[in-house]
C-alpha cells in the first residue's frame, strides 16, 4: 500500500473538511471512506486549527524543517538539509507509515478511537482490502511509543516529524495527551529546546 499518498490524502481531507467532520464523523472526504473515516477521527478534537494547516506530507515536512533549523541555528552546529525532511521512494514511504502510525497513537492516547471508526473501516474494507485490513490493526493496537521510537531509529528529522505530527493530534493538551507528548519527546530523544521550536513553528503556522 502507499502510504504517502494515504497520508497526503488525510491531511488533504483534514484541510478540506476542518472542524466540521466533528459532527459527522463517518463523512468521506477526497480520498475515499477509509481516508475520510481516518480523518474524521483525528479530526475530532476541540482545536483542530493546527492539523488543518498541515494540509500535506510536504507541509507537516517544512514545519518540522523550519523547528529544526531555528534549533540549529541557536546552537550553531550544522543543519540537516531540507531534502531530509522530504524523503523519496523506499524511505519516505517508512515516514509516512511512521507518521501515520503515531498519529493513531496519539489519537488513541486519549481514548478518541471508538466503535463507530471500526464499523466505518469494516464497512468499506472491500473499497481498499490492504488498506482497511492495516487500518483496523493500528486501530486495535496503536503502536506503542517504544516501537514508535524504534522505528524513527537515529533519524533526527523522522523524529522531529513524529513529534509534530503526534503534537497536531494531540491539539487540546488534556493530561494523557500531555503525558503521551512527554514520553513520545523522551523516546524520540529530542532536545527540550527543539520541542519548543517545534511548538512554535504550530504557533506560527
Amino acid at each position: 500500500m502507499d502510504f504517502s499518498q494515504l497520508l497526503n490524502q488525510v491531511l488533504g481531507a483534514a484541510q478540506k473538511g476542518g472542524k466540521a467532520v466533528a459532527d459527522s464523523p463517518l463523512n468521506s472526504f477526497g480520498g475515499g471512506a477509509l481516508t475520510g473515516a481516518l480523518a474524521s477521527m483525528l479530526l475530532k478534537k476541540k482545536n483542530t486549527k493546527k492539523l488543518v494547516k498541515a494540509g500535506s506530507v510536504a507541509a507537516l515536512g517544512f514545519l518540522a524543517y523550519k523547528g529544526y533549523q531555528n534549533w540549529k541555528q541557536n546552537r550553531q552546529q550544522e543543519e540537516l538539509p531540507q531534502s531530509a525532511f522530504q524523503p523519496a521512494g523506499l524511505i519516505g514511504e517508512n515516514h509516512s507509515r511512521v507518521i501515520l502510525q503515531t498519529m493513531i497513537a496519539a489519537a488513541a492516547s486519549d481514548g478518541l478511537i471508538d466503535d463507530a471508526e471500526r464499523a466505518a473501516i469494516e464497512r468499506e474494507s472491500g473499497s481498499d482490502a490492504e488498506t482497511a485490513a492495516w487500518l483496523q490493526a493500528e486501530y486495535a493496537q496503536p503502536a506503542s511509543i517504544e516501537q514508535i521510537a524504534a522505528s524513527v531509529g537515529s533519524d533526527e528529522a523522522l523524529a522531529a516529524e513524529t513529534y509534530l505530527a503526534a503534537r497536531l493530534v494531540c491539539a487540546d493538551l488534556s493530561r494523557k495527551e500531555i503525558v503521551f507528548l512527554s514520553r513520545l519527546s523522551q523516546a524520540l530523544n529530542l532536545d527540550d529546546q527543539l520541542v519548543e521550536s517545534l511548538e512554535k513553528q504550530l504557533e506560527l503556522a
